[in-house]
């Protein structure tokens, strides 16, 4: 039931905003980088281990479903019990998992590591968008989420470009102790709740069953569009970029060290797009025509990456690039999911939006192996690796027969994930700007 109270929330944002929001991209920074980093050591895991890559893709798909049930629940909780304790424990959650990860090679061990981690790691893209709600204007949340995006996804580029080659233990290992120091500085620093100054009388947030919540979820059309898209958007980013390119990339007879480096173009890509499009959606004070721009262009890009013959290097990493711009405009998914949620909705319906993405990603690297087959990791480095850097940098790959073979396994492998960005393009035509202002 709810009361008349005499309080004002204080203009925003201010020292606290900053602070709060800035803790949780630091957290945000160490969960993409756990997840980028495994696409890069994954050979070195293969080869360590001995644990074959479909196995490894089918780890891969256990985190994403984990970490994608657990974020409905990081935004059901964080709308309840705040974001510091929440935050601060599942971080240190998650370092433990790092730490059982690298104790064992056994295939269960692994699996149950990952889960761990994801369920650790499922606050951290949540509690970022979350803290950017509240801290921050409404007028602001597409840019908060888009910078948001960025900030992780710069650290994620340039951690899978320095750790390339590494053993995957030393990398965990370090991960784990500094995102442990994450966790504490956040449970010493991130405050709860606004201060309350000046007397005005409101009428105080009412908090709703969970029944009550996810009867409002399910009901609502333009969430469960902003969630298509997601998924057809950032999921199949995260499939790709996080698993599929850097096999890819060695298919086409790359080093796993150019690879790397390759695959760092798309996170770079994402972060700008992601502000880009967070800033152009501000500007215009609409959500659903840049969503219906970011879904077609991405599907026009990804398509030609994969499907066009083979590139110039120079050519490959340029697309890259703009196919993770063209995709940071899946970062709209949110102020067009919480656009016409109460307060105390916002969180879960961020989860909801979250949850969806990873989701799907999981399930595509699921179908993918089905399609392709065991997949042999390429050991044959690009024959113009041995010329002039500019020879590297401007010829097409040529390709022996098996390794035309496997270009084409993948070709057909990745039609799973051209479906999922044609549904992000029919969500977002059903998408709609709201009526009104944002509720705050």
């Amino acid at each position: 039931m709810s009361t008349n109270t005499l309080i004002q929330n204080p203009r925003l944002p201010n020292s606290a905003s900053w602070i709060n929001w800035g803790l949780c991209v630091l957290f945000l920074m160490s969960c993409v980088f756990s997840m980028v980093s495994f696409a890069v050591l994954t050979p070195n895991i293969e080869n360590e281990t001995g644990i074959s890559s479909t196995s490894l893709s089918s780890i891969t798909s256990v985190f994403f479903f984990t970490f994608a049930i657990a974020q409905l629940a990081a935004g059901l909780l964080i709308d309840r019990l705040g974001a510091r304790w929440l935050l601060g424990l599942t971080a240190l959650m998650a370092s433990v998992g790092g730490l059982l990860f690298i104790s064992s090679d056994n295939l269960f061990v692994m699996y149950l590591s990952r889960s761990i981690m994801a369920i650790g790691l499922s606050t951290a893209f949540v509690g970022g968008l979350y803290l950017a709600s509240k801290w921050f204007p409404a007028s602001r949340f597409g840019l908060m989420s888009g910078i948001t995006n960025m900030a992780a996804n710069f650290v994620g580029a340039l951690g899978s470009w320095a750790i390339a080659g590494l053993s995957y233990q030393p990398v965990v290992l370090w991960w784990a102790v500094i995102n442990a120091v994450i966790a504490v500085v956040i449970l010493l620093l991130i405050r709860n709740r606004l201060p309350q100054v000046t007397d005005v009388s409101v009428e105080d947030a009412e908090h709703h069953g969970l029944l009550e919540v996810f009867g409002f979820l399910f009901r609502s059309k333009q969430i469960w569009m902003a969630s298509i898209f997601f998924t057809g958007t950032f999921g199949s980013f995260l499939s790709y970029a996080n698993f599929w390119n850097i096999q890819i990339q060695q298919a086409y007879g790359h080093t796993i060290g150019a690879s790397a480096s390759l695959n760092a173009f798309l996170p770079v890509g994402l972060a700008l797009g992601s502000v880009s499009f967070g800033c152009f959606s501000d500007k215009i004070g609409k959500v659903a025509w840049p969503c219906r721009l970011c879904a077609v262009s991405s599907f026009i890009v990804m398509g030609t990456l994969i499907y066009v013959p083979n590139f110039p290097v120079w050519a490959i990493g340029g697309l890259l690039f703009l196919s993770g711009f063209c995709i940071g405009g899946s970062m709209l998914a949110f102020p067009a999911a919480v656009m016409q949620c109460a307060q105390d909705y916002k969180g879960a319906a961020i989860g909801l939006v979250t949850t969806c993405g990873y989701l799907g990603a999981g399930v595509i690297n699921l179908i993918v192996p089905m399609i392709t087959g065991e997949m042999a990791t390429s050991t044959v480095a690009h024959s113009s690796l041995s010329s002039d850097a500019s020879g590297f940098f401007s010829e097409a790959a040529k390709l022996s027969p098996s390794q035309l073979e496997s270009v084409a396994s993948f070709q057909w492998g990745m039609i799973p994930l051209m479906i999922t960005m044609a549904m992000a393009i029919l969500a977002s035509l059903l998408l709609k700007d709201s009526q009104g202002d944002h509720i705050a």
